[in-house]
């Protein structure tokens, strides 16, 4: 009987690959095993001036951002003011770097960790209203923080809040005038029913001086007019004949 010895140093090389490639993976773990602690030990360590407000503070404690190459040297509290001005003066929209010559912008997990905590959720409304702005069906409630999706071609001109019920015209962008529709309040609103108003009134008063003539009577402010039947008025105040004045 004759051994295959083909087939066992077939498995002595396998074996062989399999030792080499668990060392290979073993050396690769304990390289950066010793990097990470060679980077524990370069770690900055004590104290250093705040930048701004000069107050020496841990340097393990100052705020840094992943995309900054310079060394942080702003206090927290001195950081999270300058997120605060930052924020004010830029409309809200973009925060940089407190370094005096850097130019990287906060994202918005740096904004939310190292600002004030009141100024973060101003901050976050900010975003949330600014991407419902982009929407034009979107509308805001006129009498409460809420606001939703209006479909004026399914719902008409009025908006109707489901958060407290209030109406508002998405035409003119008020509170809804009941009783009046959109024609009739640029009517009323732009003072062009109040004119014609006035218009009327003269034109009847015009035709009452025309039409009537002032009663007789000393004490009596009254018009008056004939039409038709005898001469024998009565006023409010007293009885004439038009032709002879007063009886």
């Amino acid at each position: 009987m004759e051994l295959d010895h083909s087939d066992s140093a077939s498995d002595d090389k396998s074996y062989i690959l399999d030792i080499y490639q668990i060392v290979q993976r073993d050396a690769k773990v304990a390289r950066l095993l010793q990097s990470q602690e060679n980077w524990s030990q370069q770690a900055p360590s004590g104290n250093r001036d705040c930048a701004v407000c000069s107050d020496n503070v841990l340097i393990i404690g100052l705020p840094s951002l992943a995309n900054c190459i310079h060394r942080p040297e702003t206090c927290a509290g001195c950081y999270a003011d300058w997120i605060t001005t930052q924020l004010r003066d830029n409309s809200w929209r973009e925060v940089k770097c407190p370094g005096s010559e850097c130019r990287i912008q906060l994202t918005y997990d740096e904004i939310r960790q190292y600002a004030n905590p009141g100024i973060f959720q101003q901050y976050d409304a900010f975003l949330a209203r600014a991407a419902f702005n982009d929407d034009p069906n979107f509308r805001w409630c006129r009498a409460c923080d809420s606001g939703q999706i209006h479909m004026s071609g399914v719902e008409g001109n009025i908006f109707t809040c489901a958060a407290c019920g209030h109406k508002l015209c998405v035409i003119h962008e008020k509170t809804w005038h009941e009783g009046e529709t959109c024609e009739e309040y640029e009517y009323r609103s732009s003072g062009r029913k109040g004119r014609d108003q006035r218009l009327q009134e003269e034109a009847s008063l015009e035709a009452i001086r025309k039409l009537s003539k002032k009663c007789p009577g000393r004490e009596c402010q009254f018009s008056i007019e004939k039409n038709d039947g005898c001469d024998h008025m009565t006023c409010k105040s007293q009885a004439f004949c038009p032709l002879l004045k007063l009886e």
